[in-house]
């Protein structure tokens, strides 16, 4: 399958100040933080089906402690289901959302570890260390988690942003992942059509959370629907 392709305009895209009002705005509406990541998890797992051989290949989730790990550690169900073989790298320490979605992860039998010394040669990597609320320089044990992800060579598929970089200018937090596809939810980042992102991002696509417009005209955002041809859509840089 091939996702339609969209001219986005840079100048409409989301800061992280408007992100972080739009997830809220979007609960007060009752849309549950739970069902969102279900759908960004979904959409992740649908992306890597379509671009890449996924049956019986090892596909290494490294996941950090917030709301950006629990993403991609709920993307590893999916994954399971169409017969790849995810495994999960993440913190002791994570969030509830984390915490609900490694229970279902640890009902499937997907192995889970907090160390990269426990694994096998994936063949693929999912990124959701880090999301668009990142302050200051990346933290260990991040920093060798994302050298070991840009020294693997191997498509790397980063969830909303690369890890490391910043939302609103593009540059890294001192080091941040090179995705090969990037896959965004609900609204573009404004750092992601920034210069300095370049060499980070890789293919940028953007997926549908199931956030509708009228929270956007709540925040009185200048929203223009990117999905009326298709949930998943690919975006020109």
């Amino acid at each position: 399958m091939v996702f339609p392709q969209s001219k986005f305009n840079p100048r409409l895209a989301l800061t992280a100040s408007q992100m972080r009002q739009l997830d809220q705005t979007a609960e007060a509406f009752n849309l549950q933080i739970l069902q969102m990541m279900e759908l960004a998890a979904f959409q992740m797992a649908r992306l890597i089906r379509q671009t890449q051989k996924i049956d019986n290949q090892t596909i290494l989730i490294l996941a950090g402690k917030g709301n950006n790990g629990a993403d991609a550690i709920a993307s590893a169900r999916f994954l399971a289901n169409w017969n790849a073989k995810p495994m999960i790298i993440t913190p002791k320490s994570t969030n509830p959302h984390s915490q609900h979605h490694l229970h279902l992860a640890k009902q499937l039998k997907i192995p889970i570890h907090s160390s990269l010394q426990l694994i096998k040669q994936p063949a693929i990597i999912i990124d959701g260390l880090l999301g668009y609320s990142i302050k200051g320089l990346v933290r260990q044990p991040y920093q060798d988690w994302i050298n070991y992800i840009n020294q693997a060579n191997l498509p790397v598929y980063s969830l909303d942003i690369p890890s490391g970089l910043d939302p609103d200018t593009g540059k890294p937090h001192g080091l941040a992942v090179k995705a090969t596809y990037t896959l965004t939810l609900a609204y573009p980042k404004k750092g992601l059509f920034k210069k300095p992102a370049q060499p980070y991002i890789g293919q940028l696509y953007l997926a549908d959370i199931g956030i509708p417009p009228v929270v956007y005209q709540k925040l009185k955002l200048n929203y223009q629907n990117p999905f009326i041809k298709n949930s998943l859509v690919k975006i020109d840089t």
